[in-house]
């Protein structure tokens, strides 16, 4: 079936499916309308050269030739030029390498194109994974310096706390011994009065019975001529 520049122009490609690489549908697009209108040329010139072969062999028949004696040799044909067909196919051959160059240009494009992006990623997952450790380490500085000041706030605050707890222990037994020092004092003089009036009251009762025993015995040893007077003196000295 011969190829038509209305087959060209009304042939139709369906679309690449999601996911799968396909050719640009403005440069098929273009290409097709070359294709379209060499197609068209060719058939145009062809036409014209079928039309112009047919002028030629009509107008070059000789009504009646005069014999001669040696017949001239025959006028030599011009080579025959290629048909419609094989010119098509050679456009289609064309059309198909050019295709193909197309194709394998953008593969290699797109190649290329995935392999710097690759480059770009790795280089863009590096350096993230650089930036990371960076901040990480970063953050456990600031955290290992936050906590050394803190523990060391926390010492000089336990250092201060203790001294100063200290000085509160000391301040309260210096004003204990202030008050405690005069009354303890008192107390031990006190003390010490109160066991000299306790030895003072056992020596007094000690001589004061020493001394009715022995009046007593005077009594007795006088003998008891004088009974009443003995009595009143003895009642005298009991009150």
């Amino acid at each position: 079936m011969p190829l038509t520049p209305a087959d060209v122009h009304n042939v139709v490609f369906k679309k690449p499916p999601i996911g799968k690489r396909g050719y640009d549908e403005d440069e098929v697009d273009a290409f097709l309308d070359v294709v379209e209108a060499e197609l068209a040329r060719l058939i145009e010139e062809n036409n014209e050269l079928r039309a112009g072969s047919g002028t030629g062999r009509v107008a070059a028949q000789p009504v009646a030739p005069e014999p001669v004696a040696a017949p001239a040799p025959p006028p030599q044909q011009p080579a025959p030029r290629e048909d419609d067909t094989t010119r098509a196919s050679r456009m289609l051959a064309l059309a198909s390498e050019t295709a193909d160059r197309y194709v394998n240009e953008a593969k290699a494009q797109a190649d290329q194109m995935v392999a710097a992006a690759k480059t770009t990623s790795d280089r863009t997952v590096a350096d993230a994974r650089a930036k990371s450790e960076q901040m990480v380490n970063e953050a456990k500085m600031r955290a290992d310096s936050m906590i050394g000041d803190a523990r060391t706030r926390a010492d000089t605050m336990e250092r201060e706390a203790r001294a100063k707890a200290a000085a509160l222990e000391q301040d309260a037994e210096r004003r204990h011994r202030e008050v405690m020092g005069p009354l303890e004092e008192k107390r031990t003089n006190l003390e010490r009065k109160i066991e000299e009036l306790r030895t003072f009251e056992r020596e007094y009762r000690t001589r004061f019975r020493s001394y009715l025993e022995s009046h007593l015995r005077d009594l007795d040893s006088r003998g008891s001529a004088e009974p009443s007077s003995t009595s009143r003196q003895t009642q005298h000295v009991s009150a």
